[in-house]
């Protein structure tokens, strides 16, 4: 099945729309063997009856069977109540043979930022329970579920992004179209393809980019996505280096495409030495008052010392409040663990006076780790009195080059905030900066990456890149119904292993097993959702 996914045209009179980039990929669409045509969203740029109406005479341009959901730009200036006059439903399902296509429109009237309700999230679980049976799944929605690089802050992902994409993962849906941040990308998390397009024939593209669309070919065996950009331009190499691709004599270019085998899951037979084990822990909140809670912090403290990690990183909210009682009190708790700890600051650990008390915490902080196999960067992505984060480009500059210049076959990255939506949070706790921090671990093919903020627990892979997320340890402000607990990274020859244990009772559930990236079997399994 090959399917053209386009997005953010932008079609007003006289405003962003651009009308030779537009012209130019519809004549590409309509020359190629597409089956399928899909638009998810900004097909104008103001929502008006004017820009409905002008839009229908480019979007009746495209001969191929299409399909056209509303974003953020569509629904403004009540534009919604126009969108089904001339583009049809909302929300709906498209049926083949072989394949079920759902779209859901996850516009709010007048917002930027995208939403998919409850109502429309148990619509969409009926109709992927529906069509379970179909071998393949996709699932159109305007809204990024994933940051996006090259598209400065990070604030208009899915409110509920980490709910969906849990959904989405359960009923293995295989993969995803979306669009709204005017750049193109192209993941893969835990085997649900994330296909991100740019601006279909905006002005408002990003970094200089120009034009594009994503061309997508996807059997019962793999999905690869190339995106197609309008006219000869420079492009940034998964390493870093700028090159100019040579002049091509037609109007597009290809990027190199994404190509991803269907996933399998498998029993594994024998994970091989175990290499090492580092504890993963966040949300300690040490103080005197109730919200830190002692005995668990105690009981969990025994059961880390039996593991005999060989590290343990604590990635934020150390204190509840950055006071010189509470850090006198860090320092007595944190001295009950046996093994080599490593901290990064939440915003919590460096609100009032922390920013200068936090350093001499157990006599340096925010600082690595490494052994022959292994190293562990750290990096601080808290902001002083701010509960939101960010890298920012210097220090994602230095984290970069001290991944490439290390000697050790593992790389290892840790802060507090997270760079990928967890569920059941309205995500908020996002980087600013978290698609270009993203996209960077991944193009470096950094093995785990350790997140501790949202008290959630959670681990999943984008790429070849394993993310975990840490629950608070101690804390009463928890959003899982496991309670208190904390995680363990296995890390064994062929697989690493990614376990939670509840900080009271130790009780034990595995949150995902992958095979290493230097494993022969590493594209062609999935990870094993034993929660």
């Amino acid at each position: 099945m090959k399917i053209a996914h386009i997005s953010d045209s932008h079609i007003t009179p006289g405003r962003e729309f651009k009308e030779e980039p537009f012209s130019q990929i519809v004549e590409e669409i309509n020359k190629l063997p597409f089956d399928l045509v899909i638009h998810t969203g900004d097909v104008t740029d103001t929502g008006l009856r004017e820009a409905y109406e002008y839009s229908r005479s480019f979007i009746d341009t495209i001969e191929k069977p299409l399909i056209v959901i509303p974003g953020n730009h569509d629904s403004r200036n009540v534009g919604y109540e126009l969108f089904e006059e001339y583009y049809g439903e909302f929300n709906g399902v498209k049926e083949g043979s072989d394949y079920a296509l759902i779209y859901v429109d996850s516009s709010i009237p007048d917002r930027n930022e995208g939403r998919v309700g409850s109502s429309k999230f148990n619509w969409l679980r009926t109709q992927l329970i529906k069509y379970s049976a179909k071998k393949i799944k996709i699932v159109a929605v305007h809204h990024h579920l994933v940051p996006v690089p090259k598209a400065g802050t990070e604030r208009n992902v899915l409110f509920n992004a980490g709910d969906l994409m849990d959904l989405l993962q359960k009923y293995d849906v295989d993969l995803v179209l979306s669009g709204h941040r005017h750049y193109p990308n192209v993941v893969d998390v835990d085997g649900l393809v994330i296909s991100n397009a740019g601006c279909m024939s905006c002005r408002k593209v990003r970094a200089g980019d120009v034009c594009s669309y994503n061309q997508v070919d996807i059997s019962p065996q793999r999905v690869d996505v190339t995106i197609r950009r309008v006219g000869n331009k420079r492009l940034q190499s998964a390493e870093g280096a700028v090159h100019e691709k040579p002049f091509l004599p037609q109007r597009f270019q290809e990027r190199q495409p994404h190509e991803y085998r269907r996933v399998s899951s498998e029993i594994f037979i024998s994970e091989g030495r175990k290499l090492a084990r580092i504890v993963h822990i966040a949300g300690t909140f040490f103080s005197d008052r109730k919200v830190f809670e002692k005995k668990k912090y105690e009981n969990a403290v025994r059961k880390i010392n039996a593991l005999s990690p060989d590290l343990v990183v604590h990635c934020g909210d150390i204190v509840e409040a950055g006071i010189p009682l509470n850090f006198d009190l860090a320092e007595m708790y944190l001295s009950q663990i046996e093994s080599p700890v490593v901290y990064t600051p939440g915003p919590r650990d460096i609100n009032y006076i922390g920013y200068e008390l936090f350093p001499r915490l157990a006599g340096g902080s925010n600082r690595g780790f490494e052994t022959p196999l292994i190293r562990v960067h750290a990096v601080n992505s808290s902001q002083y009195d701010s509960d939101v984060g960010a890298v920012g480009r210097f220090e994602l500059a230095k984290l970069v080059r001290a991944i490439r210049e290390q000697e050790q076959e593992m790389s290892i990255v840790f802060l507090h905030h997270n760079v990928i939506p967890l569920p059941h949070i309205r995500e908020k706790g996002l980087l600013e900066d978290a698609g270009d921090v993203l996209r960077a671990l991944c193009d470096l093919q950094v093995d785990v990456v350790l997140t501790g903020h949202s008290s959630y627990p959670y681990a999943s892979r984008v790429d070849n890149t394993v993310i975990s997320n840490a629950n608070a340890i101690s804390c009463q402000y928890v959003r899982s119904l496991f309670g208190n607990s904390f995680n363990v990274v296995d890390i064994f020859d062929r697989v690493l292993i990614i376990s939670e244990l509840h900080s009271l009772w130790r009780s034990k559930r595995i949150m995902g097993i992958w095979w290493r990236k230097n494993s022969q079997n590493n594209n062609s399994v999935r990870t094993l959702p034993l929660v």
